[in-house]
């Protein structure tokens, strides 16, 4: 009875945020000029007028960017360590065409690829990747709210990857418009240690080499507005992973069931996603948007260290950020399905040139680990809509701010009477951009009202 309650909640909730959809475009409407101008986009020049002051804005070079984001993701009665949650990283991107950096470092974390090529390659280069994941701490899973600190392990890796790829220009003509596609080979090596909490009785994994082969696309066909938020067109793309280990021995153990190490020595993940946006139909006004997103996930022999992990916190709106899912109000990589399917849907209004609120609705199944009548552990495919809001904006010394809250239905959070299902999930980030290239071509009217890219792009 308390699950068809919550479950006819969720549907009621879902039907009231569509509708709240709907009945903002036609209450805004009114308030938008016929004449308005059609909204900026991001990197190129326009005009004006804030409180009776002419602003010129000129062209912005989107090319080369440094950019840091920092933030943090509050969940109340979540994880233990993740509770509040603070984060921060550098993002690096340069784009000469035949030769692309991009680079996410945060010490702890940190991803970069380079692309090489020639302009008589005819759009073939070469790939090196690198990630690393170090973490001197232990890591616990979470079960129906309850912390499993038996399981608890320190466990990192690092990877390098070379390759072949190709890139082809897409419209609508920005830099990131592009059909990319790589095939890399990543050799790496996880190692594992016990931490405090460790269970004697819990195995630990052996250290291993890892080789992966790794198939990618990303296609990219987004006008974004000027706060590089998706504004018209669509973006979709996969990943295809091969994964083999050289020396995997028996681990594991205590609540969970014993792993077949034999089957996870070689593994197979994809994933793909798929992002769209445009106008709110019957609305003629650029400031109403939809944007709509689809991403799964499915994976063959797949354990605690290969399967996928769901990110609560924000990943960002650009092109390659785009592809990894976001599940709202979980704890960062609180969950680690071998499976999952999260579609979502997003009004945001432009109601000033920099302010944009929005809402949310997430709908998601996941796989995830629960507690069978025994008292073990199993994984079964479980749903977990959301729904929630936020406002993106500008804030002081030139950065965007992201205030976002959710409410899932279906996650589990901690109580004085126990596990309940249902929590919420509050994060406030803010990105700078640290520099750009700018247009030779400046206006002499007025300062530019920024000379700096307005940045939500981390992941």
């Amino acid at each position: 009875m308390r699950t068809h309650s919550r479950s006819e909640w969720a549907s009621s909730t879902f039907k009231i945020w569509l509708y709240t959809c709907l009945a903002s475009s036609a209450l805004f409407s009114p308030l938008v000029s016929a004449e308005e101008s059609k909204t900026p986009l991001a990197g190129e020049a326009f005009q004006t007028e804030v409180k009776g002051r002419e602003i010129d804005v000129p062209t912005r070079s989107r090319r080369s960017i440094t950019a840091v984001d920092f933030g943090v993701l509050v969940n109340p009665k979540g994880p233990r360590t993740q509770e509040v949650l603070p984060y921060g990283s550098f993002f690096v991107w340069r784009n000469a065409d035949t030769r692309r950096f991009r680079g996410t470092f945060s010490g702890l974390y940190n991803d970069a690829r380079y692309n090489v090529g020639s302009d008589r390659a005819h759009g073939w280069e070469a790939v090196f990747t690198f990630n690393n994941y170090i973490v001197p701490f232990g890591r616990y899973e979470d079960v129906e709210g309850r912390a499993i600190e038996d399981v608890e392990l320190k466990w990192s890796s690092i990877f390098a990857g070379l390759g072949i790829g190709y890139r082809k220009p897409l419209p609508p003509g920005h830099q990131d418009s592009a059909l990319e596609m790589a095939l890399t080979y990543e050799p790496g090596y996880l190692w594992f240690d016990r931490s405090s909490h460790t269970s004697s009785a819990f195995i630990i994994p052996s250290d291993t080499y890892e080789g992966r082969v790794h198939f990618r696309l990303r296609t990219d066909l987004l006008d974004r507005n000027l706060m590089e938020l998706a504004h018209k067109g669509m973006s979709f793309g996969g990943d295809l992973v091969s994964g083999h280990r050289a020396h995997w021995q028996q681990w594991g153990g205590v609540v969970f069931d014993p792993p077949d190490v034999q089957k996870e020595r070689n593994y197979l993940a994809g994933s793909v996603y798929a992002v769209a946006a445009g106008g709110v139909p019957f609305v003629g006004s650029d400031r109403h948007r939809l944007i709509g997103s689809a991403y799964g996930g499915i994976g063959q022999h797949l354990d605690r260290f290969s399967a996928f992990r769901l990110p609560g916190r924000p990943k960002g709106y650009e092109w390659d950020a785009l592809s990894r899912p976001m599940l709202p109000g979980v704890a960062f990589n609180e969950l680690f399905p071998r499976r999952y399917f999260i579609t979502d849907l997003t009004y945001r209004y432009g109601a000033m040139l920099a302010l944009f609120p929005y809402i949310r609705g997430t709908y998601a199944v996941v796989e995830r680990a629960r507690f069978a009548d025994n008292g073990t552990i199993k994984m079964q495919m479980d749903s977990l809509p959301a729904i929630g809001g936020g406002i993106i904006t500008r804030g002081p010394w030139r950065t965007q701010i992201e205030a976002n809250y959710t409410y899932n239905f279906g996650i589990f959070r901690s109580t004085d009477s126990g596990p309940q299902m249902g929590g919420h999930g509050i994060f406030i980030s803010l990105s700078r951009g640290l520099s750009s290239s700018k247009s030779k071509s400046e206006s002499s009217k007025t300062p530019p009202a920024s000379d700096e890219a307005p940045m939500n792009i981390i992941k």
